[in-house]
């Protein structure tokens, strides 16, 4: 099943490859598929650049980095942070979304995330919290809110994870064209539609999967190996 093209890409065009984590290479109790992270690793030995793209903070995106053997630049809270070779670039600004949610407060209950005692750059609420609810509420400011089916993230207007990989893209000295990008949610919508190849997991939303150039029938991790697999840089 395909979204917005269907030609697979020519030999040697991936020169990088995104991949989200929750909803993509974990499962719905966060079990992460090693047999996917496996394949990971194969493709980065083949000379391809893996780069986890994320909603979670930096600390945990940079571990999942490190244990899983991948060496690419690391996205994490939706584009707001970049993480490589050890060095830090802050893309996003967290005083809007802070301020929306000091007034989200006054109108309802809206718990953050325990992580975010390590959040720079945005406001992460507890799944619980209702999204349409918080869209209303913020309708009227300047932040984009979004839902990983883990967590509501309340960014400065324009933030997204794309803008991530672009700076990943200029450190590596790539097009974001020739990268390809595998996700599930709302907040993976923008780099799976903008980079050069996009890939939507089995288990994706609606509309990740129309912005994808090939839908997985898998989902999460076997999603993420069918999608390698379409792309031709898995020889499995």
């Amino acid at each position: 099943m395909t979204g917005r093209r269907r030609q697979r890409p020519e030999p040697g065009a991936i020169k990088a490859l995104a991949v989200d984590i929750d909803g993509t290479l974990a499962d719905d109790s966060r079990r992460v598929d090693l047999e996917a992270v496996a394949a990971l690793r194969e493709v980065q030995d083949s000379g391809i650049p893996v780069m986890l793209a994320s909603g979670n903070v930096l600390p945990i995106a940079y571990a999942l980095s490190n244990y899983f053997g991948l060496t690419g630049p690391i996205v994490a809270e939706n584009g707001g942070i970049v993480s490589y070779q050890q060095k830090i670039w802050v893309l996003g600004d967290p005083a809007g979304p802070r301020k929306a949610y000091d007034f989200l407060r006054t109108k309802m209950d809206a718990q953050r995330l325990f992580t975010d005692r390590w959040r720079e750059t945005e406001v992460g609420l507890t799944r619980e919290v209702s999204l349409e609810k918080v869209r209303d509420v913020l309708k009227d400011w300047p932040v984009d809110v979004q839902t990983t089916g883990w967590a509501v993230h309340i960014m400065e207007k324009g933030m997204n994870k794309f803008r991530g990989i672009q700076k990943g893209c200029e450190l590596l000295g790539i097009s974001p064209k020739n990268v390809a990008a595998i996700g599930d949610s709302d907040n993976d919508e923008m780099m799976i539609r903008e980079c050069g190849y996009g890939i939507a997991v089995g288990n994706a939303f609606e509309d990740t999967k129309r912005a994808a150039s090939f839908v997985a029938k898998g989902s999460d991790g076997k999603g993420v190996i069918e999608g390698l697999a379409w792309l031709g840089i898995l020889a499995r």
